[in-house]
Parts: structure tokens; sequence; C-alpha cells
């Protein structure tokens, strides 16, 4: 265990569903996820989602009515539903009085007013 490692143990507690670091077969490096509830008094948290199909709009709407920020990578989506999930998802954005952005090819951040998105 290494310094890092061991101030965090003294800081948080461990949270059991995420003391084991997941491989991510596409890079083959481990991550180490965190949860909504693995750290308590946390309340940003980015919403990172790979969508699939157009279904899925709704649990991303949700976060999004929320106040989190949701960054998208459509990826595997086809051009079609990516296009019509982007435009469903702006209106939500622009509901909430929100920022829509393009950060690469087919990826994407929204985010509700309260987060703040800053191009440099």
């Amino acid at each position: 265990m290494n310094f890092i490692e061991q101030i965090k143990t003294w800081l948080f507690e461990p949270d059991p569903d995420t003391d084991d670091p997941i491989e991510d077969p596409d890079n083959g490096y481990q991550r180490d996820y965190q949860t909504e509830n693995s750290v308590e008094g946390i309340n940003a948290f980015i919403i990172v989602a790979k969508p699939v199909h157009s279904e899925e709009v709704e649990k991303l709407c949700k976060y999004i009515k929320q106040g989190r920020a949701v960054l998208l990578n459509f990826e595997k989506m086809v051009p079609e539903d990516k296009q019509r999930m982007i435009d469903f998802l702006s209106g939500v954005v622009m509901a909430k009085d929100g920022t829509i952005a393009k950060i690469y090819q087919n990826v994407y951040i929204c985010a509700a007013r309260n987060i703040g998105i800053v191009e440099k």
C-alpha cells in the first residue's frame, strides 16, 4: 500500500462495492470506479454513459433533471439514433437552462444550469 492509498483509508471508509478495480478490456488497464454512494459528502458527479439504443434517453434525462452532468460517448450508436438523442437531450438541457457541448467526435457533455462548462 503506497502513501496515497494509506491516506485514502484514513479519510474514507472503504466501500465494499468499489474495493476491487475493474479491468477495462478495451484499454488493457484497471480503473477504480466510484459510485454515487462511495464517498459521503460529494454531491457533484459526472455520469459517463455510452448509449447504444435510443431507449436509454429517459434515464439520461433523469440525471440532467437532477442537476448532474452527463458525459455521452456515442461511438456505438448509429448516426440517425445519435442525432435524435442529441436533439431530445438538447430540449431537456435547454429546459433546465443548461448547456450541451461537443467535446470530441461522438463525445458530448450535457449539464444543467448549476454546472458550468468552460472551453479553453
